[in-house]
């Protein structure tokens, strides 16, 4: 592992993100998808920064070691100041520093995208709620008691059905 990959693709997460109260429907058929989709690149993101992270360390050993080897060759007295001085200021160790800074940003972006992702289930739960108490209040305002005599007609209806149906069901198991 080289190069550090951007797991996220900025454009594509702002669309899956966004808001639509026109389509609830569409919204809560494609939320879990989405949801998925984002904590497998998460869980990449945070595969990758541990990588970087153990890469940062074998590093880190591996430029110790050669400190110690190569610090006397040029006259400098070996301490542990000397040989971290040389570590951290080693270009290697700076790319490295750099790789994992990389990995560890897109690690956090993506745990910021599932959080989005959270917000906007939150959201579109909310706005299914508000949703439903609009059309309730409609209803009820359409024809007073003439939509609540509707009701009770198709709930008489929805009971005879039921009835009608637990009788067949009867029958055809004797």
């Amino acid at each position: 592992m080289s190069e550090v990959k951007n797991l996220l693709d900025a454009v594509q997460l702002k669309a899956d993100v966004a808001f639509n109260a026109t389509d609830l429907d569409g919204m809560w058929s494609t939320q879990a998808g989405l949801y998925v989709r984002y904590g497998v690149i998460a869980a990449r993101a945070e595969h990758q920064a541990n990588a970087f992270k153990n890469r940062l360390s074998i590093i880190e050993a591996e430029l110790g070691k050669l400190a110690r080897e190569e610090l006397p060759k040029t006259g400098v007295k070996v301490t542990e100041g000397t040989v971290k001085e040389f570590v951290a200021s080693h270009p290697r160790m700076l790319e490295a520093f750099e790789n994992h800074n990389k990995a560890v940003l897109i690690l956090n972006l993506a745990k910021t995208s599932l959080e989005a992702l959270r917000q906007r289930r939150d959201m579109i739960v909310q706005a299914s709620k508000h949703h439903l108490e609009q059309m309730v209040m409609r209803d009820s305002f359409k024809g007073g008691a003439a939509t609540g005599a509707a009701r009770d007609e198709q709930r008489s209806q929805l009971a005879d059905a039921m009835r009608q149906q637990k009788r067949e069901d009867a029958v055809a198991t004797e």
